[in-house]
């Protein structure tokens, strides 16, 4: 991964997988992280859980750090049961930081994440498909032209 002088990366990830238990809540569930670097592809970095006020500071540093670098990204949020507020500003910041570099970073949602990523107008700057496949794919695409 090349480094981008204006950031300053998050502490890398302790393992291939974090959880990170959703603080406040106890019956909540956890947050899992995980980013994947692709072969000749983008990184693809899974969420599993809520996105909400207690689990975006778990979420965050992976989000920056993943957006920071790399060709392209992927953001397979198919795990995702609940994305609050400050999940979608992380998000839009994420799409923002990979734009400025000119690369790609596209979705793969359910049809209620689409749909709050939609009402916040946010459909406008993250590309959104409907499996990882799919949008490894657009990406891949959208790279080669």
């Amino acid at each position: 991964m090349t480094s981008n002088p204006s950031f300053a990366p998050a502490p890398p990830p302790t393992g291939p997988s974090l959880s990170a238990p959703a603080t406040g809540l106890a019956s909540a569930p956890a947050l899992q992280v995980h980013l994947d670097p692709c072969p000749d592809g983008p990184f693809v970095l899974t969420v599993r859980g809520d996105i909400d006020l207690a689990t975006a500071p778990a979420l965050e540093p992976h989000l920056s750090r993943a957006s920071a670098d790399g060709p392209a990204l992927v953001l397979d949020l198919t795990g995702v049961s609940f994305l609050g507020c400050v999940g979608m500003a992380m998000f839009d910041a994420a799409a923002n930081r990979v734009r400025r570099r000119r690369a790609t970073l596209t979705t793969a949602v359910q049809p209620h994440v689409r749909h709050m990523l939609h009402l916040a107008g946010l459909d406008a700057t993250l590309a959104c498909c409907d499996t990882v496949a799919e949008a490894v794919a657009a990406t891949n695409d959208h790279t080669r032209t």
